[in-house]
């Protein structure tokens, strides 16, 4: 029987968060330093092998430059949604690492800006 994405997720050490829609580990520099401010641009990535995918964000919650890292546990038509937050003045760093990922063969990866679609958050359409 194949694992759930909850025991996926504990089993790496992340927690359940949002009601259970996702399952989120911190990164270094957050666990570091709690007070730090997490810069607002972040890696969105896109994969239907979720063990992959939780494996990836778990390195990746270990970089010194790391804020928080996450994944859906319900997939959208067989793909499972990553998020990949870094601290404030990593701007850099995001773009490098979006090229890095850009053609990878098990994953879609892009940046999403949070201060550049907040004004349509309440736009958002409910596909329920």
């Amino acid at each position: 029987m194949e694992n759930t994405p909850e025991q996926i997720g504990e089993s790496l050490g992340f927690e359940s968060v949002m009601n259970g829609r996702f399952m989120a580990r911190d990164g270094t520099a957050r666990r570091q330093n709690p007070d730090v401010i997490h810069l607002n641009k972040k890696l969105c990535f896109a994969a239907t092998d979720l063990p992959f995918l939780a494996n990836l964000l778990l390195e990746w919650s270990e970089h010194p430059q790391a804020f928080f890292v996450k994944f859906s546990t319900q997939a959208r038509d067989g793909m499972y949604l990553g998020r990949l937050f870094f601290i404030q003045g990593e701007d850099d760093r995001v773009g490098k690492t979006w090229a890095n990922y850009k053609n990878h063969p098990k994953l879609f990866c892009s940046i999403h800006d949070d201060d550049a679609t907040m004004p349509w958050r309440g736009l958002v359409k409910d596909w329920g």
